[in-house]
């Protein structure tokens, strides 16, 4: 029997009490200012791209070319401000409207060309990068202005770091989009039964097209976001977030095959990666031993999705019945 949305999320709430409790056990500097500050930031980061990269997921494919749209979008909006002098605001709509074209892009080869998702966007994992380095001349740059502009990542509201709530106002958003509206139920339809989804009359063309350039432009936000709070851009700033991002989403019940996902069990998944990358740093784990935990951590959370490691209930009338013959 599966389980509520609703139900996963209480789920994934208690399992994160039971880690931030056992953390903080494991090491007193867990509930330190400057480490919850760490953890909030990759809450924040994480929860931004997962907001976009959900929906290509939902429809049954993937896009593995966030870190890099991410590292490339920093360093654009940085061009735009530093080297072209474009007003700050304009220089981010410029940005993300960049950012949904390459997601558009990406969708166009998935849905249009039928090229599978996991080749298209490590292809353009790889080209974006490219790009990134050949404007960026492969040099780490600063950015010490405008000040509104770092204000973004570094600045605080009611004395809360203001990328909560940009990452609150991404998570509430695509999820309205996702369960409140058509085009939701669309991509819910989509990543289900395709075969069902075009007899009912919905293109699933336009719905993956659509799904790539929701997450090329959260991606966009991401990287923005990412330059302003660090005030340095450069092509490997967002190195291997995607696995990150793809941890969070199926630890938050989103289907690897699709149909299933929950913008909000995303969030509580970004939480769960980022206390998990985190607690293995107080502990000073070694760097190449992460990736180990990760995916051991993707494949716990896909068996739990699927019940295997959930204890099932006995359905006591078909025991009765085979008691009788």
């Amino acid at each position: 029997m599966k389980r509520k949305p609703l139900m996963n999320e209480v789920r994934l709430g208690l399992v994160l009490l039971v880690l931030m409790a056992a953390l903080t056990i494991i090491s007193p500097r867990f509930l330190t200012l400057s480490n919850l500050s760490n953890v909030i930031w990759s809450v924040c980061f994480i929860g931004i791209l997962a907001s976009g990269a959900i929906y290509p997921r939902i429809t049954g494919g993937i896009d593995l070319s966030l870190g890099s749209l991410a590292a490339l979008s920093g360093i654009l909006v940085d061009m735009f401000m530093n080297r072209y002098g474009i007003n700050w605001i304009i220089a981010i709509a410029l940005t993300v409207v960049i950012g949904a074209v390459i997601g558009l892009f990406n969708g166009f080869i998935v849905a249009k060309i039928k090229v599978p998702a996991f080749v298209v966007t490590m292809a353009a994992k790889t080209y974006l990068y490219g790009v990134a380095l050949v404007v960026s001349n492969g040099a780490m740059l600063a950015i010490l202005k405008p000040k509104p502009f770092i204000a973004i990542g570094t600045g605080r509201l009611f004395n809360l770091p203001n990328p909560i709530y940009i990452m609150l106002v991404m998570v509430v958003l695509s999820q309205f989009l996702l369960k409140k509206t058509a085009f939701g139920r669309k991509v819910m339809a989509v990543g289900a039964n395709e075969v069902a989804a075009k007899l009912s009359g919905i293109d699933p063309d336009s719905i993956r097209l659509l799904s790539y350039m929701l997450s090329g432009a959260a991606t966009a936000v991401g990287g923005v976001v990412l330059a302003s709070l660090t005030q340095q851009v450069f092509a490997a700033a967002a190195s291997g977030v995607e696995l990150e991002v793809m941890t969070a989403l199926v630890i938050g019940g989103t289907s690897p095959v699709g149909g299933k996902g929950s913008v909000v069990g995303a969030l509580l998944g970004a939480v769960m990666v980022a206390f998990i990358i985190n607690g293995l740093n107080l502990m000073n784990v070694p760097a190449p031993y992460h990736p180990i935990v990760t995916g051991s951590v993707i494949i716990l959370a896909l068996l739990m999705n699927e019940g295997y490691l959930v204890p099932k209930k006995r359905n006591v009338l078909s025991g009765h019945r085979q008691a009788a013959a």
